[in-house]
């Protein structure tokens, strides 16, 4: 038992020696590629949102699309 006692903190300092070693340098790196890769340019378009005609018709087709829907077509991807 004594000699448990005398080798554990050796163990111990042993097996933490393996976590303390330093990781490559190139370590996040491809992380963040992929994030510098999904930002938008600021300058990709100079032209934004649409014009105001355009901008009501679709709003007039959308609200028109609940006030009468267009009944279900009785037509499947998966036909029995």
């Amino acid at each position: 038992m004594n000699q448990f006692r005398f080798a554990m903190p050796f163990l111990v300092a042993a097996t933490l020696a393996g976590c303390a070693t330093d990781g490559p340098t190139t370590n996040g790196d491809s992380v963040r590629a992929v994030i510098a890769s999904q930002v938008i340019a600021p300058q990709a378009r100079k032209e934004t949102g649409t014009d105001g005609a355009a901008a009501i018709a679709v709003y007039k087709n959308y609200v028109q699309s609940y006030a009468s829907p267009r009944p279900q077509v009785e037509d499947s991807a998966f036909r029995k």
